[in-house]
Parts: structure tokens; sequence; C-alpha cells
């Protein structure tokens, strides 16, 4: 299945006598379809935890195998993406030197395309959209150019109040895009201090699980 880690290997860290090894009951974590489900293998896991030290050796050895195949997993994933740049490189060239060769070597039909026929295959080349190409944006004139601008959003609300109301509408209309982002850094600074923010609270951390 998708969902179901690489096998781990069995050298005695048996966490139940029932189960071959802890990867069984990983996937079943995964597989459970609800959240009752759920927490009933992790209460089972929870007991065993309480039993014996050979059976909490046995989750760190599994918990140690889960981050060795998250590394090896992002390993996998920048492999394949220089895997799949290079590919997309090789298809660029190709394509560019076929283009190159049609121009050259193939007649244009009556309805002027050029193109090469095979057996069971053609290609033919087709002109590409025209496109604008940027030489120096500086010397683009205002009315081409959106710009995007990051600021505290009262400032956004004073320049609003200051264009008066007529202007502002116009203003307005203008705006393609507002997206205000919480600054968490000085909402949780005013909230240790013990100053009430409306529409945001204080999470305090959680706990992480450091093995050794």
């Amino acid at each position: 299945m998708a969902n179901e880690l690489i096998k781990f290997p069995n050298n005695g860290c048996t966490l139940y006598e029932l189960e071959d090894n802890l990867q069984a009951l990983a996937n079943s974590i995964a597989l459970a379809e609800d959240e009752p489900t759920r927490q009933i293998i992790l209460d089972e896991i929870g007991q065993a935890l309480r039993r014996t030290k050979e059976k909490r050796d046995a989750v760190v050895a599994f918990l140690k195998h889960c981050e060795h195949q998250r590394k090896f997993a992002d390993a996998e994933i920048e492999r394949i993406e220089k895997r799949k740049a290079f590919i997309a490189s090789v298809e660029e060239q190709l394509e560019s030197y076929v283009v190159q060769l049609i121009e050259q070597l193939a007649p244009a039909d009556r309805k002027g395309i050029q193109r090469l026929e095979g057996n069971v295959s053609s290609m033919r080349i087709q002109k590409n959209p025209d496109s604008v190409l940027i030489t120096d944006l500086s010397a683009i004139p205002a009315a081409y150019k959106h710009v995007t601008v990051t600021m505290p959003a009262y400032v956004w609300e004073a320049m609003l109040i200051r264009v008066g109301s007529e202007d502002r509408k116009v203003f307005e209309s203008r705006v393609e895009k507002v997206e205000p982002r919480p600054d968490k850094k000085a909402i949780a600074a005013e909230l240790k201090n013990g100053i009430a923010i409306t529409g945001a609270d204080l999470k305090f951390g959680g706990h992480r699980l450091v093995i050794g």
C-alpha cells in the first residue's frame, strides 16, 4: 500500500506477541478510518510502554526507523527532482534541434506547414504565441506595471482615510488584491505581556518527544 513503511528489520524488538513488528501497528494507525479506532491503537501502545523497558526500546527503535525512512524519502525526492530537471533539459535541447532540422530540410506544404513524416508518426513545427520581453523594468511606464507593497495594516487603513471618501472608492476599485497577514511575533509579545489582542490568543507550546 502507498502509505506502508519500508519493512522494519525484525531484530527481536517486538512490541506485541501477536505482531511481527511495529510496522503492522504503524500501518494500522495510518489506515484507521476514524479517531476512536486510532485512539484505541495508541492506547495499546501506551499500555505496552508501561510494562517493560524492552518494549520501550522497541518503540524507540521503530521511531528511529521512521526518522531514517523520512530522511531516505527526502533524499529520494531530491534525487527525483534532479532527474526531472535533467530530463526536461534533454527534452528541450532535442526539441530545439529537431525544430532547426525541420526548418532546414522540410518544404512547406500548401498551408505553409513544415513537417517530417515517419511510418506511424510525424513532426511539424508551429509558431509559438508572441510574448513580451522585458529589457528594462525601470523604464516601463507606471501604467503598465503592478507593484506589491507590504506594510502594517494600520498604515494601509490610515492611507485610505487620508485620501477622502470619494477618492477612496476610486482607489479601492483599482486594488486587485488585499491579503492581510497577522504579525504573530508582535502579537505574541503583547500577549505575553498581558495585553489582550482581539481575535488572537496565546497557545502554550506542547511537548515533543526526544529519543536517545
